[in-house]
């Protein structure tokens, strides 16, 4: 069956216009169900470090706030969980680095309170020292803290 130059127009425009339709269709599912995926802080945690993964210290940048090198280097370990972006050491009152990594350095200041927030996570997450530079007594080696969405404090740095 051979069709005219008309009909074989007429056809070619239906099914370009069924493509368009089911185009949009389909993009406008995939923004329903981002939007609910997105609806959940966890995921869009997880999207987004998979976008982008932020720079870590490295151990020659473990310096206090005023520039001069920290007298105690503290290395907090991670235990039982690749990375958690959200959750946070702090040193006084000001956020130092997250867990990217699983064992992080810091640097502290004698007198300067250490303490780790996972409030985000509704889930218990243990840190544990993994090591102290010489002449740190406290935190000690070994000592571990376990957070349920909370704060907790790994307590003051004091050296011999």
């Amino acid at each position: 069956m051979s069709y005219t130059p008309e009909e074989k127009l007429i056809r070619l425009v239906a099914r370009i216009e069924r493509v368009i339709f089911y185009s949009f269709l389909a993009t406008f599912i995939i923004v329903i169900v981002t939007q609910a995926f997105l609806k959940y802080p966890l995921s869009r945690y997880r999207l987004l470090s998979c976008l982008k993964d932020p720079p870590e210290l490295s151990p020659a940048m473990v310096e206090v706030k005023s520039g001069r090198r920290a007298p105690a280097a503290i290395k907090i370990k991670l235990l039982g969980h690749q990375r958690l972006g959200q959750a946070y050491i702090l040193v006084g009152e000001e956020r130092i680095t997250n867990f990217y990594k699983p064992e992080i350095e810091i640097g502290a200041d004698v007198g300067e309170e250490i303490i780790i927030d996972g409030s985000f996570y509704k889930r218990p997450l243990t840190f544990k020292i993994t090591a102290v530079s010489q002449g740190v007594l406290s935190p000690n080696i070994g000592q571990e803290v376990t957070t349920w969405g909370s704060r907790e404090n790994l307590g003051r740095v004091k050296m011999n």
